[in-house]
């Protein structure tokens, strides 16, 4: 795609001119077929750990204490792919505003000038990337008669793990499904039920969940609570626990009891340390996801292991996906060419 990306945008844009601009709709409509995400994702984490990327640890800066914005520059070389992501996360939007609490736009570059070429929507591409990458976790991490997947939070982000499943668990018997939320569960279900092979349950209680899973996932809203609501007595061993929301659900205890802590980025792992995102000790990770994918890492070596992986983000992850959204859109005539 070296070459054929810039040539593309050629092709179409007068780049130090003109910029296409897509909205969240235009990036739905250009959907990336799911085993090109994954295959994208792989690459991704792989690439990063072997240190084919550029990638500074997010930088956040806080209007309050309920709000953050969070910039993250990324440079992928062998995908001639360079932008810069900026999200906002207020806790109160849906409250004050009716809003979601989660913005994301993303800024794209042209690999060989530097002038932007592209704005697009982020949200969509985090909400569909994230559970692809929590799938390559359950590949990689999961003991291989794993048949019961549960999933904590069921908002977009959530409820995206369902259309994936059968990357990362392909022996799956049933779906069990946790949320504050008793509409947002049966909601779930409505949507999805009929969508799987298998059937989907509601769980009685979280406790039931986390005893009941033999892969379980997290996308709740990030929380510092010194009360954390799942309690170590409750995680089996030989689970494998994936998190989306920096395992603020969990007990510190499980965290540090896990035979096997993976992470998608040490660097910024160690920056969301010092930064306060974890609430009591956690211990340094054992290896990241890339390393695995390349060969550099044991994964589960054992049934009887409690593994956690605790994929925060990258912006990598989604300037990966970029460069196939762009020529797609280019090519169908999606979105707008505006003038700069």
């Amino acid at each position: 795609m070296n070459e054929r990306f810039s040539d593309k945008i050629r092709k179409h844009l007068n780049i130090g001119k003109e910029i296409l601009y897509l909205s969240r709709e235009d990036v739905k409509k250009l959907s990336i077929p799911q085993e090109v995400l994954k295959d994208q994702m792989e690459k991704a984490l792989m690439m990063y750990s072997l240190g084919e990327t550029q990638m500074p640890a997010k930088s956040h800066v806080f209007p309050d204490s309920q709000s953050v914005y969070i910039g993250m520059p990324a440079l992928i070389p062998g995908m001639e792919s360079a932008g810069v992501k900026w999200v906002g996360a207020y806790n109160h939007n849906m409250r004050d505003y009716g809003l979601p609490s989660l913005s994301a736009m993303l800024m794209v570059s042209d690999y060989a000038t530097g002038w932007p070429v592209a704005v697009m929507d982020g949200v969509h591409i985090m909400e569909t990337r994230t559970p692809m990458i929590a799938m390559v976790s359950a590949m990689l991490l999961g003991r291989k008669n794993s048949e019961v997947f549960g999933m904590i939070g069921l908002g977009r982000e959530g409820c995206n793990h369902f259309d994936v499943i059968e990357f990362g668990i392909p022996n799956l018997k049933k779906v069990l499904v946790w949320d504050v939320s008793e509409a947002a569960m049966d909601r779930a279900i409505e949507l999805y039920s009929s969508k799987l092979s298998v059937p989907m349950e509601k769980a009685a209680s979280l406790e039931e969940i986390v005893r009941n899973s033999d892969i379980l996932a997290s996308a709740t809203f990030f929380s510092t609570d010194p009360h954390p609501t799942i309690k170590d007595e409750w995680v089996p061993e030989g689970q494998t626990i994936i998190v989306t929301d920096l395992h603020s659900q969990f007990h510190p205890d499980t965290i540090n009891r896990a035979d096997l802590y993976v992470v998608d980025s040490m660097e910024q792992q160690k920056h969301l340390v010092e930064a306060g995102y974890f609430y009591g000790e956690i211990p340094v990770p054992n290896c990241e996801l890339g390393h695995i994918i390349a060969g550099r890492h044991e994964g589960r070596t054992s049934d009887k292991q409690l593994i956690v992986a605790n994929p925060s983000g990258m912006a990598v992850d989604d300037f990966a996906v970029t460069p196939l959204v762009i020529e797609m859109a280019l090519e169908k005539g999606v979105g707008k060419i505006l003038p700069l």
